[in-house]
């Protein structure tokens, strides 16, 4: 059991006379944290504990401060409980849980962790953080049974592979203008059971036994710095993973329309007579709804912007002629059951209302646009830029557009010296890779939270910091449309998820091609803006080169895209279930396969396929990809068909479904809506259930009013659904909770799935409050 950590004052006697007889150093407790001295009194260990499996180490030199826990707000609170006993022997001082033993060496303060259960360390310092110059490092003991995956990914979210053994890895802000969109996640997961998170904004160097090389450094450049690091324990990988997201936040869920169909205006030409204003969008829409095509999410790129309109000639304004009245483009998309995001470009600050030049960093010559390149430590700059969006668009009273923001070209800023002092009093070397968490906190923390917005914030910037995820998400700048950036964001989508940022996004079919000049051709669009595209997180096909709206393609295209769309829509309770999920425990909705099974090697080899929710096994068809998906063991169904495989094997998909193969798990249950146009208009009140044999299964459905906070305070709808696959029997338990406009029965289709075919076997009207009892064989 817990107790509080005020128990840990009671050790102190007992702590105090274990090292009476052992006169080398101290060990000493403050009832929050342990401090132990080297042998040779140069360096002090603090060891902190946050709950039953994460530890804290922080290391000092000499007359080096201790830096505040609040120094950085990476990790969301200290203020944790655990019940921990201690004790000292000739050789360490031993701290323990119920569920973990940390253990230091009395000599060279050399940690090693112990999970319960196991006789042996998952890891192991070798002599305990060093002081190397500026260099703060710590060397880790190798097992080269081990592997590592993890720590977000780095500019333009290109990443080769989801192991990392036998790497280096930096995931610092970029140094030159061009090095966009980093996912700068200091956390990394072992195959042994554990992860590490590294507490620095320094910028940082991991070695993952690269040439028996397994360490952990930041770089101080001068500047007051230590070792600050978590160790995790699980030993499940979905344990670490959870346990690191309540650590440093749970992702922040967004309304359930940012989970449908998102499409923008930067394909059309805005040179042409038909200006991307608000007939074309009305127009474009009614086309696109007329063709059988959902939408719910309507993104503005530059041209809703007064004062020309363009990415780097405009200002945060909406503009007289092309939007004349926004209430009342605000009253039309709301009849339309849409959405819509407001975009901000670095370099039109200056021009917007209130820009103070103070804002800016000193005159630097290498950064772009250096006029709007803003300290963001600066509170000055911080409540300017929420109070811009505020009072332009985001304030109830206007009733104007705006339900998400788009900020762009902030990682763009590396050219500033590492030895520039800020606003704050820290240097730009410790603050860099922390520049977007101060953006998402500025915009949702102490913006929108703090405003009278009812609806749920969606801010997504191009780059993100760690413990961001509570306010914010990132997506991978402007990528290539071929098929080598497509594997790398199958890839990057994957590590993002295991950095805590579920909600990641990307521009589906690339963005462009600045050598060709062009955007994705047919082939392209179809496999990655399509079928990729609409089994990620976030859909948004966004582009230069090529009209992305399917209305604008090929015959063909336009009817592969009517397929995944309301495929996509129908799995809508699916697909927000996950959500809720992540935003619950931090398991991702696109889950990679060693996840699950990291004991397994295919797991780790087989990076180009991935779940999409508990269930669904998802191979994106990556032209350069052989088509070999690995089938874990149990039965398999295709979603296409209903065709069955048996599991266990590696199988060749290509070519026998669609354009896609998307795989469902025996045991499986799938919720589905009937088709809607828009998230805004499905009927809650029916619901199909699709069932696969093979297994025993459950899943738990999640609804709640779609739109606002309540949820977090309870306002939600929980349903189970479970099957007994030897009695063919599928349960629905009686719901419990409630929320806003919850439909009270619910008209329930099943349909069964076995090897042999499907079979719809029940169509019944059943109140919510009942649980039903539908068996799924002939008597």
């Amino acid at each position: 059991m817990a107790m509080p950590i005020s128990r840990l004052i009671l050790l102190i006697p007992f702590v105090m006379a274990a090292t009476a007889s052992c006169e080398r150093q101290a060990f000493r407790t403050d009832g929050r944290a342990y401090y132990i001295e080297s042998a040779d009194g140069a360096r002090t260990l603090r060891v902190a504990w946050y709950g039953d499996t994460m530890v804290r180490l922080q290391t000092v030199h000499g007359n080096e401060r201790w830096l505040p826990d609040d120094h950085y707000e990476m990790v969301q609170t200290h203020d944790w409980t655990s019940d921990i006993d201690s004790s000292a022997t000739d050789e360490h001082f031993v701290m323990r849980s119920s569920l973990l033993e940390v253990a230091v060496d009395r000599d060279t303060l050399a940690a090693r962790f112990i999970l319960r259960g196991e006789a042996t360390p998952v890891l192991q310092e070798q002599a305990g953080a060093q002081r190397e110059g500026d260099i703060r490092i710590v060397r880790f003991e190798t097992d080269d049974s081990e592997r590592f995956t993890g720590l977000g990914h780095g500019y333009f979210a290109r990443v080769d592979s989801l192991e990392l053994t036998g790497t280096v890895v930096e995931r610092n802000y970029g140094s030159v203008p061009i090095e966009q969109a980093p996912l700068i996640v200091p956390f990394y997961l072992s195959s042994l059971g554990y992860g590490v998170f590294l507490n620095s904004t320094f910028p940082n160097r991991f070695a993952m036994n690269a040439d028996g090389d397994y360490s952990m450094a930041v770089d101080t450049h001068g500047f007051d710095g230590q070792m600050d690091y978590f160790f995790i324990g699980g030993p499940a990988l979905k344990d670490v993973l959870d346990r690191y997201t309540q650590l440093t936040g749970r992702p922040r869920l967004p309304m359930k329309a940012i989970f449908g169909l998102q499409l923008s205006d930067k394909g059309h030409d805005h040179n042409s007579e038909t200006p991307s204003d608000q007939q074309w969008w009305e127009d474009k829409i009614t086309e696109h709804r007329d063709a059988g095509l959902p939408l719910d999410h309507v993104v503005n790129d530059n041209r809703w912007r007064a004062a020309g309109g363009k990415r780097c000639e405009s200002k945060i304004e909406w503009d007289p002629e092309r939007y004349p009245d926004p209430a009342a483009w605000k009253r039309w998309l709301d009849e339309q059951g849409l959405v819509s995001t407001l975009d901000f470009n670095r370099c039109i600050a200056r021009f917007s209302e209130g820009w103070d030049p103070s804002f800016n960093l000193p005159p630097i010559d290498n950064i772009e646009f250096a006029d709007s390149a803003p300290d963001l430590t600066s509170d000055g700059f911080r409540d300017w830029f929420w109070q811009i969006f505020y009072e332009k668009s985001l304030d109830p009273a206007l009733a104007y557009p705006g339900d998400a923001l788009w900020i762009d070209e902030f990682d763009e800023q590396g050219a500033a010296p590492m030895d520039i002092v800020l606003v704050n009093g820290r240097s730009s070397a410790e603050m860099r890779n922390y520049w977007f968490f101060l953006i998402a906190k500025a915009l949702v923390a102490d913006g929108w939270d703090k405003s009278d917005i009812e609806r749920r914030p969606f801010v997504w910037v191009r780059g993100m910091t760690a413990g961001a995820q509570r306010y914010a998400t990132l997506w991978s700048g402007d990528i290539k449309p071929n098929d080598e950036d497509m594997a790398a964001q199958v890839r990057a989508m994957q590590m993002a998820g295991l950095a805590g940022f579920p909600y990641w996004g990307h521009d589906a079919g690339g963005f462009f091609d600045w050598d060709r000049r062009v955007g994705p051709d047919e082939s392209l669009y179809q496999r990655w803006t399509l079928a990729f595209g609409s089994f990620a997180p976030i859909w948004k096909p966004h582009g230069m080169g090529a009209s992305r709206w399917p209305v604008d393609r090929s015959d063909s295209s336009l009817a592969r895209a009517i397929e995944f769309a309301r495929l996509r829509y129908e799995l809508m309770p699916y697909l927000y279930t996950a959500a809720h999920e992540a935003a619950e425990t931090g398991l991702p909705i696109a889950r990679p396969m060693l996840l699950e099974f990291p004991d397994i090697d295919e797991a780790w080899e087989h990076d180009l396929q991935y779940f999409f929710g508990p269930d669904l096994l998802v191979v994106p068809p990556v032209d350069n990809a052989d088509g070999r998906a690995w089938l874990p063991a149990g039965h398999w169904y295709s979603l296409w068909d209903g065709r069955h495989y048996e599991g266990d094997q590696v199988v060749n998909l290509r070519g026998e479904t669609v354009v896609m193969p998307v795989m469902v798990r025996g045991g499986a249950i799938i919720p589905r809506r009937e088709y809607a146009k828009s998230t805004a208009f499905i009927d809650k009140t029916k619901l199909i259930v699709d069932v696969y044999s093979g297994a025993n299964g459950a899943f738990r459905l999640i609804e709640d009013d779609d739109r606002t906070e309540a949820y977090r305070n309870g306002e939600r709808r929980i349903t189970w659904l479970r099957y007994d696959d030897v009695e063919r029997v599928l349960t629905i338990e009686a719901a419990n909770g409630d929320y806003a406009g919850a439909p009270a029965f619910r008209d329930v289709t099943i349909t069964l799935f076995e090897p042999g075919g499907r079979k719809q076997v029940a169509t019944r009207r059943i109140p919510v409050n009942r649980p039903e009892r539908i068996p799924l064989k002939n008597p």
